[in-house]
């Protein structure tokens, strides 16, 4: 498959590492001129780096969204996400997009227009509650 990553900060990153051992083709769109030289370093030379603004369509097709299978938005703001989200949906059809979101307030918005959502807070909370309840039924139960 064909993945554009807007973000290459932590998440970003490993996400590429993740999807390259799987052979995926993979591009980075990043703003930061300084992580742009440290994902060259260290990135497979495969993956294809964009120094940009992930929300300016420009940018995205520079990062092959015209071709994509998926674009993923991995950036701390969620207000970016949904932009490039909604940009790489409706300017580049791509037909699958998901998105890192910070405030799980947020993430009805993202799914009411057909972006997938994905809350760390969310995933961490309720890995959190579940071994609150569970895990000590299994200590002592």
């Amino acid at each position: 498959m064909r993945i554009v990553i807007n973000g290459g900060g932590k998440i970003g990153e490993y996400l590429a590492n993740q999807l390259i051992a799987g052979r995926h083709q993979v591009a980075i769109i990043e703003i930061n001129r300084e992580k742009v030289e440290q994902l060259a370093s260290r990135l497979d030379p495969t993956v294809v780096i964009v120094l940009g603004d992930g929300c300016d369509s420009a940018i995205q097709a520079d990062a092959g969204a015209d071709e994509a299978d998926i674009f993923i938005s991995t950036t701390g703001l969620d207000d970016v996400n949904l932009v490039s989200c909604e940009i790489s949906m409706i300017v580049h059809k791509v037909p699958r997009c998901i998105a890192r979101v910070n405030n799980p307030k947020n993430e009805r918005i993202f799914r009411r227009v057909g972006i997938e959502a994905v809350s760390s807070t969310l995933v961490i909370a309720n890995l959190i509650e579940s071994d609150v309840l569970y895990g000590a039924e299994g200590e002592g139960g």
